[in-house]
């Protein structure tokens, strides 16, 4: 029989698999945590059922999921890379796209082609291309992520005249190999019910039927085909799954849930008119679906829209409950892992993200007594260092151990490879190709200052057009990262998008305002709502408060030292109360005059002033203090410390800086330790 060379094809064929599969952070904390996690298919949201009905239905499948204790998981493929849960504005984007011709229908065969295609487009935020999963391609991704339950509207079978054509879905051979529950209302009534379930059988798949002995078809509840099995409630399913994987077996469980709306009879016999259409349209394998559905919608007013609507809602009640059994009988001692992928999950191996400025600054200063002669040569000492706010907040969090990943932009030319390579080797600082952008046309970012024996800036050449093409992470590229670090060295667009992009990645979004003029031009209401940290200099600070229309001076050095303090917590607190942040945080550092931290936990505003400390070291240099106050905040932060003991840690760590004239960040930063005991 050609369905046993079937059978041998799926025990033995060799599993391809994608490289990742990018975890919703929602969904990563669930997993970790032992809570249930339902999977989602794509294909029904792009391409089961017309706008806005497709996004209504995900979002009650959505909340009846949550509503059992349970975390939704659309599987998708997004600009070429494999998602496990999706953002609601990336659902709805979703949701649009099959009508816009930027979803392709995705089974486990086009997994690696349709990713390759459109991980090659330089694909962005503005379009979106997807890879809509159907049921074989959402168990292979699913179970890859370590998820075990899977809620769908119908499953693929073999189509009428199969054994002849051997017209099968893919969905059959997943169920063979990839132990995933998937949850339907039973094998798609356009296909042959009997021999599907002969198929399944042949491949050693358990099936049942939700509390009915009958096998069912889809819109309705009844196909005249016998289930093998029947269960009453959630715990004989996760029952019989859990003892399926302690005997090693690999494959998955199909359990189908009688649709009982009304309208299912009507639209049974809607379809086999459908069917009879099909076949005289020359509509053949994929195309078959989508078109039955369209015109039986057509034909039933409606009816089998919303009898769909409904079986995938009952589906999901039923996977919910599933769900949480399984996860109630694993705790309660069985000895085998519920997922053990095919495919590692990998996020981004850092928590923390920098985006910003890469430089090379050369130092040029004259040892002559008198002053410097224009128009020639002079006598004086050029040191060369790395710098750039961005690459030095970068290196304060990578000598810490938190290996932050660094977006930043560089020439063709070996000073910056040979930055990004000390940052790598030397700071722990994770790059990648994608992360770090080589200009062609444009050297490294360079400063050239010339000093005078006093150490005065005579002059000084900034060649900063490389930064202007630094790289933006993208939405799922910050999905999982915790802190995102961004300095103003970038275009104001680039800065906005990226800050954008990590509100609805949901980190915590981190701006070193880098000077005056820069501050001023980041001080928007749209830009600063993104914002959870801020670390500006007092002139930074009130530039942003002077841009927003605060009406506060920007001299607030000339001023005595109690008006100074009280301009700086009016400014910080306009800057606060736009912030949308739950608890936001603004750390001002005001030179010799030490630090302040101006905070709001909801509506509740306070404010802690840190001196300096009473013997400091000779300032030998200051270029890379505040950076490294900044990084080493964050870097405590990374590693449990609270605001309060972050500020006193940066501080710490500033002073080593200021006491190295060889370096904008401290080498010696790596040996500090955070202070212990004093979580957030």
């Amino acid at each position: 029989m050609a369905f046993q060379a079937l059978r041998k094809f799926a025990s033995t064929g060799t599993r391809t698999a994608p490289s990742c599969v990018q975890i919703l952070p929602e969904v990563a904390d669930a997993l970790s945590s032992g809570r249930p996690v339902v999977a989602l298919e794509s294909t029904i949201v792009a391409h089961g059922m017309p706008y806005p009905q497709n996004l209504e239905l995900a979002k009650d499948v959505s909340s009846i999921l949550r509503n059992k204790g349970v975390i939704p998981a659309t599987i998708a493929i997004k600009n070429g890379v494999f998602r496990a849960g999706l953002h609601p504005d990336e659902l709805e984007n979703l949701s649009l796209a099959g009508e816009e011709g930027r979803a392709i229908k995705c089974s486990t065969r086009d997994l690696p082609l349709v990713a390759s295609k459109h991980r090659n487009m330089n694909l962005s935020e503005e379009n979106v291309q997807w890879g809509a999963t159907t049921v074989a391609a959402t168990m292979r991704l699913a179970h890859a992520a370590g998820i075990s339950t899977f809620v769908t509207g119908g499953t693929g079978g073999v189509h009428r005249g199969g054994e002849l054509s051997l017209d099968i879905s893919t969905d059959l051979i997943e169920l063979s190999r990839t132990p995933v529950v998937v949850i339907s209302a039973g094998v798609k009534s356009i296909l042959d019910i009997k021999r599907t379930m002969e198929v399944l059988e042949t491949f050693a798949v358990p099936a049942g039927s939700w509390k009915s002995d009958e096998f069912p078809a889809f819109f309705s509840p009844k196909s005249g085909v016998k289930s093998p099995a029947m269960f009453e409630n959630g715990m004989d399913v996760a029952s019989a799954y859990l003892i399926g994987r302690e005997l090693g077996m690999t494959s998955g469980m199909l359990v189908a849930v009688p649709n009982h709306d009304p309208a299912g009879e009507a639209v049974e016999i809607a379809i086999q008119e459908a069917l009879r259409e099909a076949k005289e349209a020359g509509i053949e394998g994929r195309d078959v679906t989508p078109f039955i559905l369209q015109t039986v919608a057509k034909k039933t007013g409606g009816d089998s829209l919303r009898s769909n609507m409904s079986l995938v809602k009952r589906n999901a009640e039923v996977g919910a409950d599933i769900a949480n059994s399984i996860m109630e009988l694993s705790l309660r001692g069985s000895t085998v892992p519920l997922s053990q992928p095919q495919i590692v999950s990998t996020q981004l191996k850092s928590r923390v993200v920098c985006v910003g400025g890469a430089v090379i600054d050369t130092i040029a200063k004259s040892i002559s007594e008198c002053e410097m002669i224009v128009g020639t040569s002079n006598p004086g000492i050029i040191h060369r260092s790395d710098g750039g706010v961005g690459r030095n907040v970068a290196e304060v969090i990578g000598r810490l151990g938190s290996k932050p990943l660094f977006y930043t932009a560089i020439g063709n030319d070996d000073g910056g490879q040979g930055l990004v390579m000390r940052l790598e080797k030397e700071c722990g600082v994770v790059t990648t190709e994608k992360s770090v952008h080589v200009v062609e046309t444009s050297n490294t970012a360079q400063y050239l200052a010339l000093l005078d024996h006093n150490s005065d800036l005579v002059g000084g050449v900034a060649d900063m057009e490389a930064l202007t093409e630094i790289p933006i992470p993208s939405v799922d590229e910050l999905c999982g990262v915790d802190f995102l670090v961004i300095d103003a060295n970038a275009p104001t667009e680039t800065v906005m998008e990226a800050a954008k992009n990590g509100v609805k990645a949901e980190c915590k979004v981190c701006f070193e305002p880098t000077s005056v003029p820069k501050a001023k031009l980041l001080s928007s209401i749209e830009f600063i709502e993104c914002l959870s940290y801020v670390f500006p200099n007092e002139d930074e600070l009130f530039a942003m408060a002077e841009a927003l229309d605060d009406g506060i001076e920007s001299e607030g050095g000339k001023e005595g030292t109690g008006e100074c303090t009280n301009k700086i917590r009016a400014a910080a607190s306009k800057l606060l109360s736009i912030m949308k942040s739950e608890k936001a945080h603004i750390v001002v550092t005001r030179g010799s005059s030490g630090v302040l931290l101006a905070s709001r936990a909801n509506a509740d505003l306070s404010f802690m002033e840190f001196p300096v400390a009473d013997s400091i070291p000779e300032i030998k240099s200051s270029n890379g203090a505040g950076d490294t106050l900044c990084g080493a905040f964050i870097g405590a932060l990374l590693q449990g410390a609270n605001e309060e003991a972050a500020t006193t840690f940066g501080m710490k760590a500033a002073l080593l800086s200021l006491d190295c004239a060889e370096h904008a960040i401290s080498p010696d930063v790596s040996s500090m330790a955070v202070p212990e005991n004093k979580t957030r």
